[in-house]
């Protein structure tokens, strides 16, 4: 849930601290006010985009943050593959903006990016505004609903897997009945295979050639500085005898038990030079120039790195390239019998589809006839008594989500046909279809914090007390913020905040106050009749009373 925000030099707001409670709260204020600035101020921290006109006029940044604590498995699982050993419990996250565009985003005290706060984001905060429903009126969006609706992920998955993998045969099959079996190729990809296979080309010989040109190439002065280097250590004057001729001194001094260890290390030391002595002389002996042999190195790093001008800048891109060709050389010289051994494979690799995705239709067809009564249960209680609700399947091409297109349709009276959202619905119904919805997927969704802006327009009376009642109800198992200008819903509200504008000569701010139960009556009173008449205040405190006794919140 989000425990408190924090504001500073953001649009109207000079700087300004809120504590938030769980449950049901609600945003009242006149319009203009500011109430949405909020609201825009927690999609920032979920990944919105931050611009430097939200700065506030002659300030130099912006800065919003907020504490939130979650529960959240997805979260916790993000972070663990991060490796960000972040506290769940008290999650800091903020935003920073300068005029200059310089923007700043943590966790914690720890620098992330944008794409971040927008992938935790989707299981922190679900924020829905009236233009939110517009979705529902969309059939593309349809499916998707339903598939959130407790359907088994693994099954989802599993079609989409095996759809990716006909898809593939399918391109590589059209691919290649239209370019990559061209027969006017088979004499430049001939060339080409030829070319690489005469080359009898070794992973890594590149390398070993390279390392004896150079040694060829410097014998002389290998030559000469390794054998200045044995006659330092074994002439007559060298290392060798006068390291000899130290231990030969120390063994006759037998008067000092201390030499006997030093004796005994610089007497190893002598025998090792000697082994390393022979070493040296071994590989001298070794070395010989054959400059037919450089020059045989040098004509096959020649036609190497021709090749890998040609084909690859390595000896095994060269050779996939090779593999490639005699693939497509294949193809061509046998093209029935690729096309028809591709046309078999496309032909398994569909019946295997189409078996899950039609396993999946009927786990669909189930699920839906379930959220169907779902649904109607849900607008019941917001006053849509006679409307009907219905999810009908139609029969689509194959895709990753199946073989089903489902399109949500509706009768708002009796006797009407259903028909799609769009025919029907009112902005207000919309609404309300679109709040009874949000109270069965949230629950799937485990989202700890919802909030809604304005979806309440358009509707009053009883209709505003049962949205009320279902934002509290919601509130149950989330955390609930609304923006209203309903009395009825506001009065449901379980924390009150009052949204106003102060302006002074030069500069405007926004406000926001948590109401005590007096306040919350005399802003009630305003918003049902603009004034706090004795009977406006006797009105809005019997509205509260009775609001408060149906959403069972003491008073």
């Amino acid at each position: 849930m989000l425990q408190n925000l924090y504001l500073k030099n953001y649009i109207l707001i000079d700087e300004l601290r809120l504590d938030f409670k769980s449950g049901f709260s609600v945003f009242t204020g006149e319009t203009g006010a500011g109430k949405s600035i909020l609201i825009d101020a927690i999609g920032l921290l979920m990944g919105d985009r931050f611009t430097v006109d939200m700065i506030r006029h002659g300030s130099d940044k912006a800065i919003i943050e907020a504490v939130f604590s979650t529960k959240s498995k997805h979260i916790a699982s993000l972070f663990n593959d991060l490796n960000y050993d972040f506290d769940l419990d008290e999650l800091i996250i903020s935003r920073e903006l300068t005029q200059e565009g310089r923007s700043i985003n943590r966790i914690n005290n720890r620098s992330v990016p944008v794409s971040l706060l927008k992938e935790i984001g989707q299981y922190l905060v679900d924020i829905h505004s009236q233009n939110d429903t517009q979705y529902l009126l969309n059939n593309r969006y349809h499916l998707q609903l339903l598939d959130a609706y407790n359907i088994d992920r693994a099954l989802l998955d599993d079609v989409k897997k095996h759809y990716q993998s006909y898809a593939k045969l399918k391109n590589e099959l059209n691919e290649k009945e239209k370019n990559d079996l061209n027969p006017d190729d088979l004499d430049f990809l001939s060339f080409q295979s030829l070319e690489i296979e005469k080359a009898n080309l070794v992973i890594g010989e590149d390398e070993e050639l390279e390392n004896q040109q150079r040694l060829l190439m410097s014998f002389e002065k290998v030559s000469t500085r390794l054998i200045n280097a044995i006659d330092l250590l074994d002439e007559n004057e060298g290392a060798r005898v006068k390291i000899y001729e130290a231990v030969k001194a120390l063994r006759h001094i037998d008067e000092m038990d201390a030499l006997k260890p030093i004796t005994a290390t610089i007497d190893e030391i002598y025998f090792n030079l000697v082994e390393q002595i022979e070493e040296l002389k071994d590989r001298f002996n070794e070395l010989s120039y054959d400059e037919d042999r450089l020059n045989q190195i040098q004509d096959r790093l020649f036609q190497i790195n021709k090749l890998k001008k040609k084909y690859g800048r390595t000896l095994e891109l060269i050779l996939e390239h090779y593999a490639e060709i005699k693939e497509r050389i294949n193809a061509i010289e046998h093209r029935e019998e690729v096309l028809e051994e591709l046309r078999r494979d496309c032909e398994r690799a569909y019946k295997q589809f189409e078996l899950r995705a039609l396993e999946l239709r009927e786990v669909r067809k189930n699920k839906a006839r379930a959220l169907e009564t779902a649904i109607i249960k849900e607008i019941r209680d917001l006053y849509l008594e006679k409307a009907q609700f219905s999810i009908v399947f139609n029969e689509v091409g194959a895709n990753q989500y199946g073989l089903d297109f489902v399109e949500f349709l509706i009768s708002m009276n009796p006797g009407e046909s259903l028909k799609p959202l769009i025919k029907v619905a009112s902005g207000g119904e919309l609404s309300r279809l679109m709040l009874g919805m949000k109270v069965i997927f949230n629950d799937l969704q485990s989202i700890e914090t919802v909030i809604f802006d304005e979806i309440d327009s358009g509707v009053s009376g009883r209709v505003a007390t049962a949205i009320g009642q279902k934002m509290s109800s919601l509130a149950y198992h989330a955390q609930v913020f609304s923006v209203t200008h309903l009395g009825q819903v506001a009065a449901c509200s379980r924390t009150h905040y009052l949204v106003s504008k102060i302006q002074a000569n030069t500069l405007t701010n926004t406000n926001i106050t948590e109401l005590s139960e007096e306040g919350r009556i005399h802003e009630l009173a305003m918003i049902a009749s603009g004034s706090n008449t004795p009977n406006a205040l006797s009105a809005a405190q019997e509205l509260l009373k009775h609001n408060q006794r149906l959403v069972n919140v003491d008073v």
